[in-house]
């Protein structure tokens, strides 16, 4: 089996998690790291034996040794650094969302056919396993006629400065978290054509550090008939929740992400250095998960990717759910602006360079 070799770029929290889902993998190694973030590199690259710590992306991509790069990185970095590394002759592994805009989503993926190579689209919601089983379900009829699919994704606020940046992050919740659900929800129900989507978006709790959006709802309408509903949020206090709700005419699953799985319980008085536990409550009764990366689907979406890398063929996810993603992303911030729903297929209006300008553009004299 041949081995794949990895370049990671960035230190922030999903750069932790897709390195120690690769080291979880057989025969993957990450050969190399590079960071904007020069010290953090150098202690992420020791933390985690990674051989090489270099000083440039460049050099990531002059490395004869690197068949896939790994961007962990602002989203509007995503674009520019995945052509740099197409250009290379690397695959892309690219956190969500894939890119700001239409243009740049068309841009990827064309680079990536030309290339003859694999962009693998980081949405780990579609590999989690409590939520690949309600989709079982669903597809085996167990369910009846599934007509209604939703997604609830919220915790109190992201853990880094440029997720508050329209420049940098292209939007709020919607762009953080609410391509998750999104995503989750087209996924459970096959990918349908959307025919129209509804948001309602609103800064409640984060108005005094930025002007992003942190709570958004939207209704997403199939050219099937069904709907879906999503909710993320930056408001939640106390912990995160992600959960799932398939309803059809002969039943129901409901699948929550977070809670009922280890079996493991906790009181500690002390916060604790816990690992990789996003937004988890250190204090008082809280319930650690044990297998926190496999529950929450990461080694299965990198393997789905590696070995699509290696033998060939397409993963789950790929550029163009991003872009499908994006483009109902683009339609909500329209929405949530105009406070109309908005048809499909729509006209990309072009004019932004952060989708979230739609929807802030309503809020301005």
């Amino acid at each position: 089996m041949k081995t794949v070799r990895v370049g990671q770029v960035g230190t922030g929290f999903i750069s932790h998690v897709h390195v120690r889902a690769l080291q979880s993998l057989e025969n993957v190694e990450v050969v190399c790291q590079h960071s904007l973030d020069r010290d953090g590199g150098r202690l992420f690259h020791e933390q985690y034996g990674v051989p090489d710590f270099l000083d440039s992306y460049e050099a990531v991509l002059a490395r004869a040794d690197v068949d896939v790069v790994s961007l962990g990185i602002p989203n509007h970095l995503h674009h520019p650094f995945a052509l740099e590394a197409l250009a290379a002759g690397k695959h892309v592994i690219v956190e969500k969302p894939l890119c700001l805009t239409l243009g740049q989503a068309d841009e990827m993926i064309e680079a990536a056919r030309e290339a003859g190579r694999i962009i693998g689209y980081a949405e780990e919601l579609c590999y989690v396993p409590k939520y690949v089983h309600a989709k079982r379900v669903a597809d085996a009829g167990g369910l009846g006629e599934v007509f209604f699919v939703r997604q609830h994704e919220k915790h109190a606020g992201p853990y880094s400065p440029w997720f508050f940046q329209a420049e940098t992050a292209g939007g709020g919740i919607l762009m953080d978290m609410g391509c998750h659900a999104i995503e989750c929800c087209r996924w459970l129900l096959g990918k349908p054509k959307v025919k129209s989507v509804y948001c309602q978006a609103d800064r409640f709790v984060h108005r005094e550090i930025t002007e992003l959006d942190d709570h958004v709802i939207l209704i997403i309408e199939f050219e099937t008939g069904q709907i879906a509903e999503v909710e993320s949020s930056w408001t939640l206090q106390g912990g995160m929740i992600s959960n799932v709700e398939i309803q059809g005419t002969e039943g129901v699953a409901q699948a929550d992400l977070l809670q009922g799985g280890s079996g493991l319980r906790v009181f500690s008085k002390q916060p604790y250095d816990p690992g990789v536990f996003p937004g988890g409550e250190t204090t008082g009764w809280h319930y650690p998960d044990v297998e926190w990366l496999w529950t929450n689907g990461y080694p299965q979406e990198m393997r789905d990717f590696i070995e699509c890398i290696r033998n060939g063929g397409t993963p789950l996810e790929t550029a163009d759910d991003g872009r499908a993603v994006l483009e109902i992303m683009i339609a909500a911030y329209l929405s949530a602006g105009s406070g109309r729903k908005i048809p499909f297929p729509f006209d990309d209006p072009a004019d932004y360079t952060a989708p979230v300008q739609l929807w802030l553009r309503s809020l301005r004299p």
